[in-house]
């Protein structure tokens, strides 16, 4: 069941409201929420698939759990949530009823004037088509189920040399795939650092980073990158900021039992200048990566915040050794209305995998209040994932409705259609869905 498009994820969030940072600036101690949402959805060739698919008809009841806890030097986040759904498509006669959409989220964050420690852990379970990686894989079937665990320690805060540590691993395991491209993966990372605080305005660090990855593809592939480092942090003026780092990597990868070794540098340069209103920013950055060798990139930005509207700007270009020189940037603008808001982002971007890929985006969102329970949306993308091999153009539109029917329950109601270009043809895909819901808060 993909329940992706702009209208389809825009409400209903249950699980994103439990944690979002509004909850946190509110008065300090725990909350607790439990969430209620029911939703019905019919689809029609909802993998985008030639030639088309019939139509998909699926209910979801999804129970979720929050807890915030909020005090002085300490803040914990958790939030669980599942769903049991009722699914009668095209892969299988009859009604088929599964336990999934499955996630888990953990943040926990202490900070003393000394120290400061900070853990994360997540878990997620679901169709492969719903993590949307890559619109390449849109049409994709079966079930991915990622784990990810990442703690963060630093001491020595006020003292003239401090310690810096972080550790974390990430895996991914695929079930039940249609793509044998689909492999499952682990990968482990540390960062260990000496930090010198030089004086207010100068901070030095000094460290290793180490990352290993495993793929459990035909080759079987394992990399391994060492990276030393070091970095400065130095306030040039009251307004000008100056962050730079400067280290060399050395990459070992075994493919098949065959070793390839790369070597080069990385990094980072960044100038960051407080305006009258907002910031403007440059940053050059050197990579070396075992896939696409050495990529150089350099942006300029500018950020600001008026009383109605918010603009982030990144306009650079980027080169690499396997993939030539793009222009890559990023636009967003939020505009307040009187009774609503209006929404505008552009994204352009260059990657390599096995092959130079570069990769547009255009969105326009606008929500406005018919009265004080009641709101409308309209939602529409353009996406453009272009390479040698093959060019996909995907056109997203959304239109929704949302209605609090009393303090405690919303209903949400909207449509979408997606249209879709590729190698295999043309295809479209309109759904419609209807979505009940309830939180329930609570202070023990």
């Amino acid at each position: 069941m993909r329940r992706s498009g702009l209208a389809l994820g825009g409400f209903c969030a249950v699980s994103a409201a439990l944690l979002s940072s509004a909850a946190l600036a509110q008065d300090g101690g725990m909350r607790i929420i439990f969430g209620l949402e029911n939703r019905l959805e019919i689809s029609r060739n909802d993998r985008l698939s030639v030639p088309a698919t019939g139509t998909n008809i699926s209910n979801a009841t999804r129970l979720s759990f929050g807890l915030i806890s909020n005090r002085e030097i300490d803040q914990l986040e958790f939030s669980a949530s599942g769903a049991l759904v009722a699914e009668n498509g095209t892969d299988g006669p009859g009604t088929e009823f599964t336990f999934g959409q499955e996630a888990v989220n953990l943040t926990y964050h202490r900070e003393v004037p000394a120290a400061v420690f900070d853990l994360g852990a997540s878990y997620r379970n679901d169709d492969v088509d719903e993590f949307d990686d890559e619109l390449a894989d849109i049409d994709e079937t079966g079930t991915r189920t990622d784990y990810r665990l990442n703690a963060r320690l630093e001491t020595g805060r006020t003292s003239s040399i401090g310690l810096a540590f972080d550790v974390a691993y990430e895996s991914t395991d695929y079930q039940d795939t249609s793509d044998p491209d689909l492999s499952d993966s682990t990968e482990a990372t540390a960062d260990l650092a000496l930090i010198f605080h030089a004086s207010e305005t100068t901070t030095g660090r000094i460290g290793l980073r180490y990352s290993q990855r495993d793929e459990e593809d035909l080759a079987t592939t394992r990399t391994d990158t060492l990276t030393t480092y070091v970095g400065l942090d130095y306030a040039i003026s009251e307004r000008l900021d100056l962050a730079a780092e400067v280290g060399y990597v050395e990459s070992e990868t075994e493919e098949f039992g065959v070793i390839d070794r790369t070597t080069g540098p990385d990094l980072s340069l960044g100038l960051t200048y407080d305006m009258p209103v907002g910031t403007a920013s440059a940053l050059f950055r050197i990579t070396t990566d075992d896939d696409e060798g050495q990529r150089e990139t350099f942006e300029i930005g500018r950020d600001l915040e008026t009383p109605t509207a918010t603009i982030s700007a990144r306009l650079g270009i980027s080169h690499a050794d396997e993939a030539g020189t793009d222009v890559i940037g990023r636009l967003r603008v939020v505009h307040a209305l009187p009774d609503g808001s209006l929404g505008l982002t552009l994204e352009r971007g260059a990657s390599y995998d096995d092959e130079p890929i570069t990769t547009s985006l255009a969105a326009l969102n606008w929500s406005k209040s018919v009265n004080e329970r009641s709101s409308i949306s309209l939602d529409l993308t353009y996406e453009l994932r272009d390479a040698a091999s093959e060019r996909i153009e995907q056109i997203s539109f959304g239109a929704g409705y949302r209605h609090e029917l009393t303090a405690d329950w919303s209903l949400d109601t909207g449509v979408g259609y997606r249209i879709r270009n590729d190698l295999d043809g043309h295809a479209e895909s309109p759904t419609l869905f209807v979505s009940l819901s309830r939180n329930f808060e609570f202070r023990p």
